[in-house]
């Protein structure tokens, strides 16, 4: 079969490879049992295929189901994506007794050759002039576009992420090109001049250096959107793409219809990176989502925002993750294509105890190219209990943007992987890349970062980091009341409750350690792989209540496998059948 083979059929368009079905470009859910009997079909469009062979090429023989109900379930699904009639049927014929037959004229197109999608990186903007009051539009605005252009499946756009490595420097084209991995760069310089601010814009071919445009715009400080929206026109007619009419769509959905709002926006944006101002960050995104209640963006901003303050400040309470709740359930309201919008949603999930919501959300989305999204399903499928699908969804991720962040370390963490986990940035991964340092002969290699660190960290956090330093630096009292404290407190995070468990069993805290545990599978985080070989954890194997709880865990693990498997997760981040 090649790679990019179509089958087009009335108004439909299947492509087994994508493991997609649309409708004049319009994406159409099928699972992916339903899916594999409309293929079968298609490919053997006018010819009677039998039930047998139905079976044969959907359900493999060491697969326990009952054939019948499942057929017929993939054959209501099928008549319902394609508003076809049993009784008057255009597509799919039903013979009684003898099986099916695909009744649609279809032909099958192959692309002499598949084209490697363009890869594009938008840098933060340089200021000309300093001028506090437009500071955050050299990274807001680049911001914007990398968003607005990520929604686009025929182009890969670099994360904001990997854009900031480059910013406040002049542009070095062949090292952009190198590190980023990327065909085209935007680049461009901001000045103030009164009231207005000058946008010059380069699009530069990153390979040869050419310039394929500079275009300068002027708009009011406090009206910026305009000029993002034409410079997103600009590079998208400007690209060698093929956008689908969902794409365009989805291109002119988001628009806000407040320029205040947007100003607030993305000022909240700046802001939301820096914890000793999430709190203005969030005014600023309520503003915005009051003054313009329609804008999705800022609701999934709202909402992340809600979360980490919930999660990590010591004020926080229940009341900002529901609040975080209902902002991501509005901003998929008023768009559910927003990828945005499902990544920060699954980080929140995983914290309520909802990992197997997430999981199986992001994996009916993952057949999409979208590294953001998969980099959500690490985490997701990690609390599930999946690690091996965990760390397969980083790879695919990679694979996509070489240099996107995502959670893999804490996969690694539980697998016991300590080499890896080494080798992740001890900034980012304090508590864990200690520890792992500890287990490779090497914690003292920890101390200096963990000093220099610790104080400018939210307090939560912040205990986490004292009890890796103080463990070892030998002080195990200091070690275990700073891991007490988190364990007291209202922190709701499972998987760093479960980090608060192994830390306290270690320490020979036992009874606190097994409270903690209980309330790590209460909050839905499916540890069971590593309940059964985390040697930190072996005072806790000889108590009592240990065996309940793995037992419950390994049932969470049971039921998230299944749904994976259903829902066509090995097929789409190519994990082993089986692969846990």
């Amino acid at each position: 079969m090649s790679a990019r083979e179509v089958f087009r059929f009335g108004p439909f368009e299947l492509e087994p490879a994508a493991g997609a079905l649309r409708r004049n470009d319009d994406p159409i859910r099928l699972a992916p049992q339903p899916f594999k009997v409309l293929e079968l079909l298609v490919r053997r469009g006018g010819q009677v295929v039998t039930r047998a062979e139905i079976s044969e090429h959907v359900w493999c023989e060491d697969t326990v189901v009952d054939f019948e109900q499942g057929l017929n379930f993939c054959v209501r699904q099928i008549r319902e994506a394609l508003g076809d009639d049993a009784d008057a049927p255009r597509y799919l014929e039903t013979l009684p007794r003898r099986g099916y037959r695909f009744l649609a004229t279809v032909t099958r197109t192959v692309p002499e050759e598949a084209h490697r999608l363009t890869r594009l990186i938008v840098l933060p903007f340089r200021q000309l002039r300093p001028d506090p009051e437009t500071a955050f539009l050299a990274f807001s605005l680049p911001d914007a576009l990398t968003t607005s252009l990520g929604a686009l499946r025929s182009l890969v756009v670099r994360s904001s992420v990997a854009a900031d490595r480059f910013a406040g420097e002049a542009v070095d084209l062949k090292r952009v090109a190198g590190e980023a991995d990327v065909d085209v760069v935007v680049s461009g310089t901001l000045l103030r001049a009164g009231g207005e601010i000058r946008v010059t814009t380069q699009l530069t071919e990153a390979a040869t250096g050419t310039l394929l445009w500079s275009h300068a715009t002027q708009a009011p400080v406090g009206d910026v959107f305009g000029v993002q929206d034409e410079l997103t026109e600009r590079i998208v007619n400007s690209l060698p793409l093929s956008l689908t009419r969902a794409e365009e769509r989805q291109l002119r959905h988001d628009v806000p219809t407040s320029a205040k709002a947007y100003d607030d926006f993305l000022r909240g944006n700046q802001l939301s990176h820096d914890a000793k101002q999430w709190s203005a960050a969030r005014d600023l995104y309520r503003r915005c989502v009051e003054a313009d209640p329609e804008f999705a963006p800022a609701w999934a901003r709202l909402g992340r925002i809600h979360h980490v303050m919930g999660k990590y400040l010591p004020g926080g309470t229940a009341d900002d993750l529901a609040h975080a709740d209902t902002a991501f359930r509005r901003a998929l309201e008023l768009n559910p294509e927003l990828t945005l919008t499902h990544k920060l949603f699954a980080q929140l999930e995983v914290d309520l105890g909802r990992c197997l919501d997430a999981m199986s959300r992001l994996v009916e989305r993952a057949q999409v190219a979208d590294p953001e999204l998969l980099a959500g399903l690490v985490s997701a499928c990690r609390y599930c209990g999946l690690l091996d699908a965990s760390d397969a969804a980083h790879a695919r991720a990679r694979e996509l943007e070489p240099t996107i962040a995502t959670s893999v370390p804490h996969t690694w963490f539980l697998q016991g992987d300590h080499a890896r986990v080494a080798t992740a940035k001890l900034a980012e991964f304090p508590y864990i890349v200690s520890l792992s340092l500890v287990e490779l002969g090497r914690g003292a290699e920890a101390l200096p970062a963990l000093r220099e660190l610790e104080p400018r960290l939210p307090a939560r956090r912040r205990d986490f980091v004292v009890a890796a330093r103080t463990l070892i630096e030998g002080d195990r009292a200091a070690s275990a009341a700073a891991a007490g404290r988190v364990a007291d407190s209202d922190f709701r995070d499972p998987e760093g409750l479960f980090y608060i468990t192994r830390h306290l069993a270690h320490l020979g805290e036992t009874s606190p350690a097994l409270e903690v545990l209980e309330r790590v599978i209460r909050g839905g985080f499916c540890v069971a792989p590593a309940m059964k070989r985390d040697p930190w954890l072996a005072s806790l194997r000889r108590t009592k209540g240990f065996a309940k709880l793995e037992k419950d865990a390994d049932s969470r693990c049971t039921l998230a496998r299944e749904a994976f498997e259903r829902l066509g997760g090995e097929r789409a981040l190519g994990v082993p059948r089986g692969g846990r």
